[in-house]
């Protein structure tokens, strides 16, 4: 899985952005995805995508680390470290919850009494303990993302180099303040030029 995930930030080294924006894109998906908010995380990336016009591409494989195979046991783990640091666990008696759950058909309104009570006894370590992973992995995965994009789009541009093109001169950086500068009309460059 992890080979996988490497290649796919090698692939994104292909998108004409600046490492550092990409980086952030991905980081944000991985983040979100990790996060506690189940079923939003795809409305809440590609939102945060649009609003800091971030590559939607890179935000959704972000969104895609999250595997079911290691979903469940991210969420029990964090939630229970939460749970620990917290004090919760051990205020909760989770075997005598769950047999006062289980001995009720859930027909009941017992059953979501009772269902009601353990979840408000972990809601805020599943609210915690998630998010703070998530946030966690969010920066280290900005922290390697950035390092594979900046050494290939210097690997590019040594490549460039040797080979004679005049367009490797420019920098991985300077790939925004040319988006940038292709928003502004010539009329309006020349103004901008003579001032």
């Amino acid at each position: 899985m992890l080979r996988s995930l490497l290649r796919a930030i090698e692939s994104l080294a292909l998108l004409d952005e600046a490492p550092r924006r990409t980086a952030m894109a991905l980081a944000i998906g991985v983040g979100l995805s990790f996060s506690p908010f189940l079923g939003l995380q795809i409305l809440m990336g590609i939102g945060a995508a649009l609003v800091f016009r971030l590559s939607r591409i890179a935000v959704f494989v972000g969104l895609c680390a999250n595997v079911p195979w290691i979903m469940l046991p991210w969420y029990v783990a964090t939630t229970a470290a939460a749970a620990a640091l917290l004090g919760t666990s051990s205020t909760v008696d989770l075997s005598d919850r769950l047999g006062r759950i289980l001995s009720v058909p859930v027909y009941r309104a017992a059953f979501w009494r009772h269902a009601a009570e353990l979840l408000e006894a972990f809601l805020w370590p599943f609210l915690v303990g998630p998010s703070v992973g998530a946030l966690a992995l969010a920066a280290l995965t900005y922290a390697v993302a950035f390092r594979m994009l900046a050494r290939r789009a210097n690997r590019g541009i040594a490549d460039r180099a040797s080979s004679g093109d005049p367009a490797a001169s420019v920098l991985p950086g300077d790939a925004e303040e040319r988006a940038a500068d292709g928003h502004v009309h010539d009329a309006q460059r020349a103004r901008l030029d003579a001032q």
